[in-house]
Formats: C-alpha cells, structure tokens, sequence
C-alpha cells in the first residue's frame, strides 16, 4: 500500500440471514454484503464462505489484469459475480487507484461518496440488478476522502451525517460511524474510509536499495582485501629472492623503491577505509528506515492494544516483518544490530498479549460462538459478539434467544470443546457474571458454542 493512500473498515456483526465484509489489497479497495432471501436454503453454502470465496475471485481477476482500466476493469468484476446464487442478495462497491485515477464500480446498490473541499458528493451508485455493474472514473485529488459503503450502511446513515463524520484520520472516522452500526444489529452493513495524499518522492535508498549496495560493498571490500594480499605476498617473495640471490641494490634506487611501496599501501589502504565509511553509512541508514518504520507499528500496536486486538496484532506483525526482512543485512553484535534485536523482542512479547492462543495452549480463533441476546435490551448480543471478537474469538452469528428471561451469563459448549469452558469463564468474566456452563451443547448446533447474555 502506498504511503500516500491510509483507510480504516467498519464492518457490523453478521447475522443468520446477513454477513459483510470490508477488503483490500494494494491499491484495490471493496465492499461486499450478502443476504439470504428464502428460509430454508437448501444446498447453498454459508454466507461466510461465499463471500470469502467471491473476494478471493475479485482478487484473482484484478490482478492478472495486464492493462488496468475501466473496460478491464469492470469485465472483472463482473465475471467475479456472474454465478451467484439467485437466493442470494448482494450489495458491493470496489475501488481502484491507478496512478491519480480512481476507478470505481458497483452492484446491489453499492454506493462511492467522494468528499473533496468539504463538499460530498455521491461518486457512484449501482442499480438493483445485481448482475449489472454500474462503473464511474475520475481523477482523484490531494486530501480526498472516499466512503465505499454497501446498501445497509447508506441507510443506516444519511448524506448529512455521512458528510459531518468524514473529518479527521480515517480511523477516526470509522470510530464515530462505529455505534451506531452496532447498535442497529443488522449484518449488511459495511463500509471502507480511504484518504488520499498526493504521492511523495521515494528516498534515493530503499531498503532494497540499501542492501544492495551493502552486497556490493561487501564484495568490493573483498576485492581490495585480496589485491593487499596478493601485494603482500609479492613483496615478501621480491624480499626472498634479493636475499637468496645476494642482488645488492643501489641505495638512491632503494629509496624510490621504498617510496613506491609506502605510496602503493597508502592508496590502498585509503581505498579501504573509504570503502568501509561508505559501507557503514550505508548500515547506519538502513538501520534506520528499519528501526523507525518498525518503531511506529510497534507503537501503534501498543496504543491499540486495549482498544482493538485484532488491529493491535496487524500493527504487531507488520513490525515483526519490517524487522526480519532487513535485520540479517545488519553485522552480527553490531550496536544496530543489538538495537534491532531488543525492538523485536519487544514486539514479540506485544504480540503474545494479543494473540488469540491462551497460555494453555488454546487457540480462541479455533471456537465458533454464537451469541445471542436473553436480556430483551437492543445491542446486547452485539457487544458481546465485539468483545469475544476482539479477544479472537470466531463468531459468525447473532442474535435472540428464545426468550428474555435469562439472568447473568450462560455459556453451553459442545462435548468435543468442553476444555474451552474454563477459558471462556475467565474471557467473560471480566465484563459480565457467569451463571451457569454446561458442555451438552446439541451436536447439531451450527457453531462450537452458545453464549446467551442475559441481564
């Protein structure tokens, strides 16, 4: 992702019949929610997993896409949603920067908002017919803002309030849409801030850049080590036969020859020092792009980390990235080296804290939950569902329990998973009372596990 392109996603807590998803890679940007029309669907696949499924497709087609444009474009898109299940409704909106041109498409009613100048305008709406793609172009401008949003998440919120949130950072924004896309409880809703910056100038030394020149050095280093090796040898050879011969050498000519050899050293080992300054420059400043760029993900893992787990882990890992690509280019017990290594470290212990395996061993992303509300009180069960899915927990569905009535917490597993019941106790015991566990969870339930909160 380039420097000049940040965003943030919000995407609302999938229900029975309902499930959305906010996507990106590189510069391809989309939103996607999918509905079930007909009870019981027979023969269809979970909406998670179609959804997934056409996301991977979209992706496959953009990029072996060799000529990016409108036409390709939206022929891609379009062959990604040409077998839909006709039991199935769908809303999506794609975004895609191609140098300072934003390409955008749609289907379902998906919808693109541009706010440029503190005025928004609506950039792209699709028709109903979902197997038509409605697409738009234009050319994208220093500080715009862009909203990809699904059907939901446009009536959920209106132009006025779309347009009086989208100031700030993106993750800004998103954080103010959050609450009431919560509190709505509907599984359709999706949405994707993305801010645009006019490009910079890359530095003159990448990383790739750096290492480069670092291998170069090194074998130049070599070259100049060998040749005064090579010298050397020669003129204890020369010392040796004068001596074995018993040659005399006149003393002006043995001067000029001992000042040949003191100015042949002198050049050399200049060439070597100069040589080895250039190459620590050159580690010096890798070490620096690597332990700053990392530095900011570790911080912004850290900030996260009581708020978000699952975006605090992102930030975590892409440090730990940052770090492993370019710390075996750095000298071995080098001060950089040792600096770079106690970052990792660091990091490492910060992804422990976020990681969705306990320190037993389980693994909480491994445990489908269902949770659902037994108090009666609107947003109960989605509050819930945030707080497990923060932790790492998987939980595909919300929502009513079969009646009001339930007091305090009541958590019933499946046999098979009965081990995570101590687990889930001591994750929810933190924001709410246990009432009862029980691990005869009906095997036919959809998921490993059944939350009810009640009041």
């Amino acid at each position: 992702m380039d420097k000049n392109i940040s965003f943030s996603k919000i995407v609302a807590t999938p229900t029975l019949n309902s499930w959305s998803q906010a996507y990106n890679a590189g510069k391809l940007f989309a939103v996607l929610s999918l509905e079930k029309t007909q009870e019981p669907i027979h023969d269809l696949e979970s909406l998670n997993i179609l959804g997934k499924d056409l996301l991977e497709r979209l992706e496959q087609e953009f990029f072996t896409i060799e000529e990016k444009n409108l036409k390709s474009i939206k022929t891609a898109v379009a062959n990604t949603f040409q077998n839909i299940p006709t039991a199935v409704n769908v809303s999506f909106a794609a975004a895609a920067f191609i140098n300072n041109i934003l390409y955008l498409f749609g289907i379902g009613h998906g919808k693109a908002f541009i706010k440029r100048g503190g005025i928004l305008g609506l950039a792209l709406d699709s028709s109903n017919d979902r197997k038509s793609v409605v697409a738009s172009s234009g050319f994208i401008k220093d500080n715009d803002l862009i909203v990809l949003s699904t059907e939901a998440f446009s009536l959920v919120f209106s132009n006025d309030e779309i347009s009086a949130n989208l100031n700030g950072l993106p993750s800004e924004i998103t954080e103010s849409f959050a609450p009431k896309v919560h509190k709505s409880e509907n599984g359709k809703i999706s949405a994707i801030v993305i801010k645009y910056g006019k490009p910079q100038a890359d530095p003159p030394d990448t990383q790739d850049d750096l290492a480069k020149s670092l291998r170069a050095g090194e074998m130049e280093e070599e070259a100049i080590e060998k040749s005064v090796s090579s010298f050397d040898k020669y003129l204890s050879l020369l010392k040796s036969k004068l001596k074995a011969n018993n040659i005399a050498v006149h003393p002006t000519k043995k001067l000029f020859l001992i000042a040949a050899i003191i100015i042949v050293l002198i050049l050399i080992s200049s060439i070597f020092m100069a040589i080895q300054k250039q190459n620590s420059a050159k580690i010096h400043a890798l070490f620096t792009k690597t332990y700053a760029d990392a530095k900011i993900k570790y911080d912004e893992g850290k900030s996260l980390s009581d708020l978000n787990k699952n975006l605090a882990r992102d930030s975590f890992l892409s440090a730990q990235k940052i770090i492993n690509d370019s710390k075996d280019l750095l000298p071995s017990k080098s001060k950089e080296a040792i600096q770079i290594q106690e970052l990792l470290k660091n990091v490492e212990e910060g992804l422990a804290q976020v990681s969705p395996v306990d320190k037993s061993g389980l693994d909480r992303s491994k445990l489908s939950v269902t949770v659902e509300n037994g108090s009666g009180i609107e947003g109960t069960a989605g509050k819930a569902a945030d707080i497990l899915k923060e932790i790492g927990y998987n939980v595909p569905t919300i929502g009513n329990a079969g009646n009001y009535n339930y007091k305090g917490v009541t958590i019933k597993v499946k046999k098979e998973k009965s081990n995570f019941l101590d687990l889930l106790k001591k994750d929810l015991s933190k924001n709410y009372s246990i009432n009862s566990t029980s691990s005869d969870l009906s095997s036919d339930s959809p998921t490993d596990c059944l939350i009810i909160i009640g009041k």
